[in-house]
Parts: structure tokens; C-alpha cells; sequence
């Protein structure tokens, strides 16, 4: 059997991103769940103990994009405005140590689910940290 041999350049630091919602710059501190899954089915044949079929199954989760970002004096974050339809692409791009786009990530079908305020603590000086999750239909790794 042939080995797998992949082209690596260098490796990404995941530090520095950003994020762009239909042209809008937009900063967040922490973003999670860029993911894809697929579940599978296995399948037993008769007669061959030896071995399993595997088939793939259809999509049926919804994937969740969880967003952190500080809280700013002013007019709300536009991802405040839960159960909105984000019209447009989310394009979530890792930048290099000189500034330069190194993967392009791009998220379609978003829908804003949840927003959440974190923890208000007099016992802490820390910073007041908006949460939001946002539900996407599909993305692509562009670069």
C-alpha cells in the first residue's frame, strides 16, 4: 500500500484571524466548532467474519459555530439579533505572522442562535465577554 504524502509548507498558528460577515470586519477572540462529520453505517456480510462494509449516512446534526468577543460601549453586535438569518457568507481567514492569509475558511446558511452574556463577577477584574453561536449549513476550506 502507498503512504500518504502531503505537500507541508509550514505550520498555522491559530492566533491570528479574522472574521468577515458580507465585506464587515468583525473581531472575535475566540471562535470554535469548525468541524465536518459524517456518520456512518456498518454493515455486516454473511459469510465473511473477517471484515465489515462502510457506508455513509446523511447529515443529521446541525453544525455550530461558538463565538467569543468583548463587550464594547455603543450599539450592539449584529450577531445579537437571535433567530436572523445572516445574509451572505461568513469567511473566517488565518493570517500569518506578517499579516498575510494563509486558509480561507467560508461558512453559508447561517442562522444566529444563541447570545449570551458571560459571567458578571464583583469578585473578579476581568473583562464582560459576549457569546454567540451561529448555525451554519455548510462551509468550505477555500485555501
Amino acid at each position: 500500500m502507498g503512504q500518504l504524502s502531503l505537500p507541508f509548507t509550514e505550520i498555522i498558528p491559530g492566533y491570528r484571524f479574522v472574521v468577515t460577515v458580507g465585506g464587515l470586519l468583525l473581531g472575535f477572540r475566540k471562535i470554535t466548532g469548525v468541524s465536518c462529520e459524517i456518520e456512518t453505517e456498518t454493515y455486516h456480510e454473511g459469510g465473511l467474519n473477517t471484515a465489515v462494509h462502510v457506508f455513509p449516512k446523511y447529515c443529521r446534526g446541525e453544525r455550530i459555530l461558538t463565538m467569543e468577543k468583548g463587550v464594547c460601549g455603543g450599539a450592539e453586535h449584529p450577531f445579537c439579533t437571535v433567530g436572523q438569518r445572516i445574509g451572505g457568507t461568513l469567511d473566517l481567514i488565518v493570517l500569518d505572522g506578517r499579516g498575510l492569509p494563509l486558509k480561507n475558511y467560508l461558512f453559508t446558511g447561517l442562522l444566529i442562535k444563541k447570545w449570551e452574556v458571560g459571567e458578571l463577577s464583583a469578585e473578579h477584574n476581568g473583562l464582560l465577554i459576549n457569546r454567540f453561536e451561529v448555525s451554519y449549513e455548510d462551509f468550505q476550506v477555500i485555501a
